[in-house]
């Protein structure tokens, strides 16, 4: 990959992720979806332009799960929903699951595997997982916590 490709997708990474962060800490429920669907970009962009058809059915599913993530986070498909409801709390705990399974995928696929992937996006996935579970683990606690 070219150096300036690699800071581009640097910068952003770490904006997204700093997005993401901030909303998490705020209990800003835009900013945290945001930052994750922003991120997920970067994954579909970096495995369609390195795709290669040695690997292709690797490329094809990481595409896939960020694909998924990406619809997931949408933030504008969340502002309707009211975390007072039982359903709707289950259905988004196991979204933001299902978001942190990808991640914790992105995580073992980027830092076990010789995947050719600078090890900095690992990093950065695992600060969204990180930030996940953060944000879980205090909607668990039973008080309302988004903004």
């Amino acid at each position: 990959m070219d150096p300036t490709v690699k800071l581009i997708f640097s910068i952003f990474a770490g904006a997204t992720v700093l997005l993401n962060l901030y909303g998490a800490f705020t209990a800003n429920r835009k900013l945290f979806l945001w930052g994750l669907c922003l991120f997920s970009i970067l994954p579909i962009i970096g495995e369609a332009t390195g795709f290669n058809t040695d690997k292709a059915s690797v490329h094809i599913a990481v595409i896939i799960l960020f694909v998924v993530q990406l619809i997931l986070t949408l933030p504008v498909t969340r502002d309707t929903a009211n975390d007072n409801n039982a359903v709707v709390s289950k259905l988004i705990f196991k979204m933001m699951l299902s978001v942190l399974v990808i991640n914790i995928g992105g995580i073992i696929y980027i830092l076990c595997f010789n995947s050719g992937v600078p090890h900095r996006f690992g990093y950065c996935h695992a600060v969204i997982a990180l930030s996940i579970l953060y944000v879980m683990i205090r909607r668990m606690s039973g008080k309302a916590f988004w903004n």
